[in-house]
């Protein structure tokens, strides 16, 4: 006769995937690229700021290369 084994409850782990772990991986990611970029621990402002340059600049690079012809 087989010797029969105790029921085990299944582990509650959280859905994979599931919206708040992927909110949370693009947050994180966001954080870590803002780091590589040297704007980690600024606020929100100086990161608006410097998005506002640097479109200006694209703009100006654009406009001068079209002005060259």
């Amino acid at each position: 006769m087989k010797k029969r084994r105790k029921p085990q409850q299944p582990a509650h782990l959280p859905k994979v995937g599931a919206h708040d772990e992927a909110r949370e991986e693009q947050r994180l990611e966001r954080s870590a690229v803002l780091d590589v970029m040297g704007l980690g621990g600024r606020g929100r402002m100086v990161g608006i700021v410097v998005g506002v340059v640097g479109v200006a600049l694209l703009v100006l690079a654009v406009v001068s290369l079209i002005g060259l012809d």
